[in-house]
């Protein structure tokens, strides 16, 4: 965008071009196009330490892609094939030849986006995966879309509410997504309950966007972080991951921002060239 900055130094170069291109506003989340689709992976067991995570297309040699990834982490998205993949999680460090703490096999579709959220199964009883769709559609205008992820094995269930006393979610257990709830675009103060804890937390929801709440112990109570689901422009996931077969072709940027980029310089050329030899 260097060149165009260069070229519009006229104050309503700016305006006109926005006007015209009908304010050119980035949406705030992109979500998978076709031939494309949308996976990370989220670690959500208290007591397991950081762990590799390996991924690979079915049948293919594994790879490890994400290193020493600590409870409440969650990887970005891998923009990949669809297609049939195997995840494991092995503690960090150990040899790729180890039994896996966990392993799964998962179902990538086309235009959509997913999350491997691994809990534990039990207590001292191993890990379980589950694989959860990433819902992008537009929520209704002015509203933002909030799922919550119960990542706290200790302090469960777990109910959230706004302020002026909203559900957003009523005696969520460990290990559960709920459905998404649409709340007006602001700045939402939120309670974490669960029995006699109290925990509260601030979030942003702004409008079009789709997020999940993950909620996780800290100590003795609950602390949240929110994630965007989709990848928030301009830094789309990565195209492929190292996955022994697979990976994409650019299909899932958006074509309209670049395609606008040369009309763009085309008004600021035509109109830096109207300016009076004054002004120049």
């Amino acid at each position: 965008m260097r060149l165009v900055t260069a070229l519009m130094r006229p104050a309503g170069v700016v305006a006109a071009a926005l006007v015209l291109f009908g304010g050119l506003s980035l949406p705030a989340h992109a979500a998978p196009g076709p031939g494309v689709g949308w996976i990370r992976v989220g670690h959500l067991s208290p007591k397991v330490p950081p762990v590799d995570i390996y991924f690979a297309t079915f049948g293919k040699p594994e790879k490890v892609v994400i290193r020493k990834a600590g409870y409440g982490a969650v990887t970005p998205y891998s923009s990949v094939t669809p297609g049939a993949y195997t995840v494991s999680m092995r503690p960090a460090d150990a040899a790729a030849s180890s039994p896996p703490a966990l392993s799964a096999t998962i179902e990538i579709k086309e235009e959509s986006a997913y999350s491997l959220l691994v809990f534990a199964n039990g207590p001292g009883a191993g890990l379980r995966g589950e694989l959860v769709q990433d819902d992008l559609t537009a929520p209704a205008a002015g509203n933002g879309r909030v799922r919550v992820v119960q990542g706290s094995a200790a302090l469960t269930p777990v109910s959230v509410t706004g302020q002026d006393g909203k559900s957003v979610v009523n005696g969520a257990t460990y290990g559960s997504t709920t459905p998404y709830t649409e709340l007006p675009e602001g700045r939402w103060s939120l309670k974490m309950t669960s029995g006699g804890t109290t925990s509260e937390s601030t979030v942003d929801i702004k409008a079009g966007s789709t997020t999940s709440l993950l909620v996780t112990e800290n100590g003795t109570g609950l602390k949240t972080e929110a994630i965007a689901d989709g990848a928030t422009l301009p830094n789309p996931p990565k195209l492929g991951v190292e996955t022994g077969g697979g990976g994409t072709t650019p299909k899932s940027l958006p074509w309209w921002p670049f395609a606008a980029l040369p009309a763009l310089v085309l008004i600021a050329v035509l109109v830096g060239r109207r300016r009076p030899a004054h002004d120049r």
